[in-house]
């Protein structure tokens, strides 16, 4: 294991996480993303700013609950974070967001950024062999730094739904004592 994996297998555990577990509900909720990218805009719902936020508080809710739980036990929070991931527009933003942080704060940051963006985010990705050449690396090399970025990404992710629920439970109780 790379002194890199194991920083990041190390705010896992922080988090109280599982580090394989993390890996694999990451993973499956990107492959989902991107399963979504070949919808057509037109099949995105409208929804108003209220409903929008709605959308997001329960996703984030969603995602904070299903990533706390055993996979097998998370199935429905999973299910339906899926079908939401699908009809969300603004999710892609987002993930552009954390990536950035990712690639300005973590050792080997612009690689993981660049490997979820290739693997997840892109509509013609890169073969591994062709991730290797472009990066300078062996197959393997590609191949564990993938599980890097992945687990980097979904903590990060954690780490930011978490924050926003902070966020929006202090304003809630702020503007419940007005």
């Amino acid at each position: 294991m790379s002194k890199n994996e194991q920083r990041i297998d190390n705010w896992c555990v922080r988090e109280e996480f599982e580090p394989a577990l993390v890996l694999e509900l990451t993973r499956v909720l990107l492959e989902h993303f991107r399963s979504g990218l070949k919808i057509s805009d037109m099949f995105h719902p409208n929804l108003t700013e209220v409903d929008l936020k709605k959308q997001k508080d329960t996703m984030r809710r969603d995602f904070l609950e299903a990533i706390r739980l055993p996979v097998d036990d998370s199935l429905d929070l999973q299910d339906r974070l899926f079908q939401e991931l699908r009809d969300c527009p603004w999710m892609r933003p987002l993930i552009e967001q954390v990536l950035e942080e990712i690639a300005a704060t973590v050792d080997e940051g612009q690689l993981y950024k660049r490997i979820i963006e290739n693997y997840y985010l892109n509509d013609n990705p890169m073969s591994n062999d062709e991730m290797s050449r472009t990066e300078s690396l062996s197959s393997a090399s590609i191949e564990r730094k993938k599980r890097e970025a992945i687990k980097c990404f979904g903590i990060s992710m954690y780490r930011y739904a978490y924050r926003r629920e902070c966020e929006e439970s202090e304003k809630e109780s702020n503007n419940g004592s007005k």
